[in-house]
Parts: structure tokens; sequence; C-alpha cells
């Protein structure tokens, strides 16, 4: 009996995440757009931008750097923080100039690195790929069974939360260095 339960609440998991996944007020993978506005002019938004980021090194060893690395042209950026620790959730930081009458809108995407994004659904794919059938055939005691089908929802709660710390501290300093309060 405890195992017919536990195989109907399994299914009851994999139904509610897959509807949820094809919802649209569910993101599954961390993902963060948002505009900013400035009454500057564009040269003077490149200008500031070019003040806090340095290009892309493979390996620093001075802690002495700009808070940014990546580049940026008359169009866009594609831009990441510098750490000095590992965070293989940081975010990649996009952005696109909008140039309008008096103002300048920068539309910024933050997302996580695409490779980091491959590997996860790699491991979630091969995980649950495994995990389920033992499961569902009852050759894992439910106690067991319960912790491997939940030990990746945990991962993703982890992930999240690293890529939101890290996704609040950048948009607050994007924004304030774009409106030129750095």
């Amino acid at each position: 009996m405890n195992k017919l339960k536990l195989r109907g609440f399994i299914l009851q998991i994999i139904e509610v995440y897959s509807q949820s996944a094809t919802s649209i007020n569910m993101k599954v993978l961390p993902d963060n757009s948002f505009t900013i506005l400035t009454p500057d002019e564009l040269p003077i938004v490149l200008q500031r931008l070019n003040a806090q980021v340095e290009p892309t090194k493979v390996f620093r060893f001075s802690k002495k750097h700009l808070p940014y690395q990546g580049t940026i042209s008359e169009s866009g950026f594609q831009i990441s923080r510098i750490i000095h620790y590992r965070n293989s959730f940081l975010p990649v930081i996009r952005g696109r100039f909008e140039v309008e009458s008096h103002q300048t809108l920068i539309h910024v995407q933050m997302r996580i690195h695409p490779f980091v994004m491959a590997f996860l659904g790699f491991w979630f794919l091969s995980w649950y790929g495994a995990v389920i059938p033992i499961t569902l055939t009852g050759a894992m005691p439910n106690y067991m069974a319960a912790l491997f089908v939940g030990m990746p929802m945990l991962m993703l709660i982890i992930f999240w939360v690293a890529f939101w710390s890290e996704a609040n501290r950048s948009r607050s300093e994007l924004a304030q260095i774009i409106q030129g309060q750095v």
C-alpha cells in the first residue's frame, strides 16, 4: 500500500511540474529582464559604463580591478561581475541601448551562462531518468525514494538563491553606474 501511495505521489509531482513548466508565470531557470531609463545621452552612458568595465581576462591575480568585465559597443554590452570566489550561477548581463528624444533606455537581461544551463539540464535528465524508473518499480525503499526525488528540488532552490543574490546586487550596481551615482 505504501509503495502505491508513493508511486501516485511521484506521478502527481511529475504532472504538477510539467504543467507548471508550461505556465507563463513559472520560470524554471532564473532570468531577469528590466529597463533602466536615464535622461542622459548615449555617449555619457557609454562613458560611465567604460569607466566601470574592463576587458575579460582568463586569469586575474590582482584584487585591484574594476567591478565588471566584458565588452561594450554603441548597440549594447555583455558584462559580468568580477568575483573572487566560485559561483557558477553568476549572471551574464546583456544590455541593449535604445535612444529616444532626450533620454536613453537600456534594456537589460540577466541570465545564467549557457554552459551552466546545459549542464543542469543534462544533470536533471540523468538524475530523474534513473531515479523515477527505479522508484516506480519499487526497487527502492520509500524513505530513500523520497530523498532521491526531492534532492534536485533542493538543488534548484540553492541554484535560485545563488543566482538571485548576484542578480539583485548587479541590478542595483548597474543602475547606479548608468545613473552616474558611482
